[in-house]
């Protein structure tokens, strides 16, 4: 009797105190922009610890709860992609480290949300909010671009068993659908046609 008492009083405790699992993300790919206008600047990337470490965790439960890395997902996809738009690109540790650029590209991410339905049926959804500072040789802000992309999924809707495959599925649909919205218009900025 004592040891059913304790086993259950043990999963009691363990239930109560919940766990977080992380999600599994795919490394981004690189985009297929074709079209885009390459500027013929060699710019630094400027990913800060704080984007790097960026994690967003969404409750799912009263006793649950999954973690986004949207911060190694976000330096992935610039990384991959930012070469689109800048034929030359180099990581660098701070916007004192120009020397060798002719400008500085720094991401950073302004807002995340996501929908895990309950029910099951109803869509998978999310949002990012993208913010990027780009800075001359002197430090001073030269442009500015603040975009959201959003994805939703359908798919799996009979049972919630893959839920954190949608929704790690369905946030890199939004972060894709951002990044091509920065670098069409990083393509397209006049400001940085002179560098």
């Amino acid at each position: 009797m004592k040891l059913s008492t304790t086993v259950f009083l043990t999963f009691i405790i363990f239930s109560l105190m919940g766990c977080t699992i992380g999600l599994n993300m795919s490394p981004p790919a690189k985009l297929d922009m074709a079209g885009i206008q390459q500027h013929p600047s060699k710019a630094g990337l400027l990913l800060s610890k704080e984007l790097k470490e960026n994690v967003y965790v969404k409750q799912t439960s009263p006793f649950d709860s999954i973690s986004y890395p949207l911060g190694e997902q976000t330096a992935q996809i610039f990384q991959k992609n930012l070469p689109l738009v800048f034929s030359k690109v180099v990581e660098i540790q701070s916007r004192n480290d120009i020397q060798d650029v002719d400008l500085i590209v720094e991401p950073s991410i302004v807002n995340f949300s996501s929908v895990i339905p309950m029910p099951a049926y109803n869509p998978y959804t999310a949002k990012i909010v993208y913010r990027v500072d780009i800075y001359n040789k002197k430090n001073e802000k030269i442009f500015t671009q603040t975009v959201a992309g959003d994805a939703q999924s359908s798919k799996g809707l009979i049972s919630g068993f893959s839920a954190r495959n949608i929704a790690a599925d369905v946030a890199q649909k939004a972060m894709e659908n951002a990044i091509k919205q920065i670098l069409e218009g990083l393509s397209a900025a006049e400001e940085l046609k002179k560098f």
